[in-house]
């Protein structure tokens, strides 16, 4: 068995495990298994260098010292810059993105209560345009067809919620079927000139 070969491998794999755990969420399982490789390491090392050959088994301590800390502080300087890093690690957003999607929320606010109309269908979700401007917006689980005059309600998130206007009920005067004459209105089969007397 070449002790000097799981002295190195197993060390290897250990840093590994080691960043691992930084960045990976798993309730300590890596960390188990780092200190496990830690241990064939030491164990390879002790096996391969102890009797033989003391000054390998103490500049293999020694390296091990040096290397675990920095392995793991160079870890957590660049793996958060690269593309691994970037998929695992969700970045802190800047403050001109905060700074601009309140701006956006703000704006979405002001349109509350104002009129505009649809620009596609909403099933539920689609267009409408609200003083000349097209914005993202969902019905209140209903669909609604395009052209139609809808009221914004609400805001969630960058899409406004609209609801349909209903069109008011114009009242149309009725038309009176009965003419009316100087004397008030005619009784039914009345005619409307005088008969000369004869």
């Amino acid at each position: 068995m070449d002790y000097t070969l799981i002295a190195i491998i197993g060390l290897i794999v250990a840093l590994l495990l080691f960043v691992a755990e930084i960045f990976v969420p798993s309730g300590g399982l890596i960390a188990i298994l780092a200190i496990t490789s830690m241990g064939a390491s030491l164990w390879g090392a002790w096996m391969a260098w102890w009797g033989t050959n003391p000054g390998f088994w103490w500049t293999y301590i020694a390296s091990v010292v040096i290397l675990i800390p920095t392995t793991i502080g160079m870890a957590v300087k660049t793996f958060p810059n690269t593309a691994w890093g970037k998929k695992f690690i969700h970045e802190v957003p800047t403050l001109e993105e905060v700074t601009g999607f309140q701006a956006e929320t703000e704006h979405l606010r002001s349109l509350i209560g104002k009129i505009g109309k649809t620009q596609t269908l909403l099933n539920p979700s689609g267009f409408v345009l609200v003083d000349h401007e097209r914005h993202h917006c969902e019905s209140q689980g209903m669909i609604v067809d395009p052209q139609v005059n809808v009221e914004i309600i609400a805001v969630e998130g960058t899409r406004l919620v609209v609801k349909v206007v209903k069109p008011s009920v114009k009242e149309t005067p009725e038309t009176d079927q009965e003419t009316s004459s100087p004397n008030g209105p005619l009784a039914d089969g009345a005619l409307d000139f005088e008969v000369p007397e004869t």
